[in-house]
């Protein structure tokens, strides 16, 4: 069967798929993978898989996302598949299979979910999207790693992921005799302690702004937002890195851009204390966790980073 706008052949999925969901602040990814397939990370593909991207802001509600996700798949891939199972990994504490996302205007149902998708309440799952991040780090294969530190990890020791994106999660997975056990957290809305009298004006102003001072005030794609408005008050209009008018949540990916592309010297100021923040937090939760299994970075921002972190 051929797609009658494009003369290609019509991608045949298998009959009966598994439905995978990254559901966080800034973009929800779906997926659909055959029963019994490698599930591969979102940038690879078998083949047989489709998967799109949304920008979350623009849905009311997951179950929209995922109405207009299988709209697609049924009219531009294959019209015969069939969801087994589904599992989704949102930001935000889940709750008895319910969670009030972190930084989106959803509550998540687990039972709404299952009811959508016509699949007994037992083949649908919620999770924390740190917990599912853990557990992927047992799927990790050779090349979908970047070392930034090199140790002697200990196979069955105890692993802790952070992730700084929209927001900042963090989780831990510990080693039982049964399998793997992931702890899920709200570690990044802990308090930020400064790590140094340099810090200490830093502190105050996100005391003054929000009256509490987490982590994820500062590590994370609203942190670094904070910290740009920090370290530009007071300058003139005129003098700033960015453009005055830039909305507020695009301040992350342009300061960003600044600090790698154009070597501009406050940004990338910014992200090296943005960097250093980040080793703090992580070392921070690597000494509670006793991480002597590996340190993992995930999340939107690292990968993005690289040459400030390597």
């Amino acid at each position: 069967m051929a797609d009658s706008s494009t003369g290609f052949p019509v991608q045949t999925l298998h009959p009966s798929m598994i439905l995978a969901g990254d559901i966080g602040g800034t973009k929800t990814l779906l997926g659909l993978f055959p029963q019994g397939s490698n599930m591969q990370g979102y940038g690879k593909s078998s083949g047989k898989d489709f998967k799109k991207e949304y920008p979350s802001s623009h849905f009311d509600s997951l179950e929209k996302v995922l109405e207009s996700f299988l709209e697609t798949a049924r009219s531009d891939y294959s019209k015969s598949f069939s969801i087994a199972s589904a599992a989704f990994g949102i930001a935000g504490p889940v709750v008895e299979g319910r969670c009030e996302a972190t930084n989106l205007p959803w509550v998540v149902e687990r039972a709404s979910l299952a009811n959508l998708l016509g699949l007994p309440f037992k083949n649908v799952h919620l999770v924390n999207d740190l917990v599912a991040m853990a557990w992927g780090t047992t799927r990790l294969g050779e090349g979908d790693t970047t070392l930034l530190n090199q140790g002697r990890p200990d196979p069955l020791g105890t692993r802790m992921v952070i992730a700084p994106g929209t927001g900042l999660g963090e989780s831990i997975l510990v080693s039982s005799e049964t399998g793997p056990v992931v702890i899920p957290t709200e570690g990044g809305h802990a308090d930020w302690a400064p790590q140094s009298p340099a810090d200490i004006p830093l502190l105050t102003y996100l005391w003054s702004r929000f009256g509490h001072a987490s982590c994820e005030r500062v590590i994370s794609g609203q942190g670094l937002a904070n910290l740009y408005h920090y370290h530009t008050q007071g300058h003139p209009p005129e003098s700033l890195p960015l453009d005055p008018g830039l909305p507020e949540d695009e301040i992350p990916a342009a300061l960003t851009h600044a600090a790698i592309s154009r070597h501009d010297p406050l940004c990338s100021m910014i992200l090296e204390n943005f960097c250093r923040f980040l080793g703090q937090e992580a070392g921070n939760l690597a000494l509670k966790s006793l991480a002597t299994g590996g340190v993992y970075l995930a999340g939107g921002i690292p990968g993005k980073i690289q040459s400030f972190l390597l």
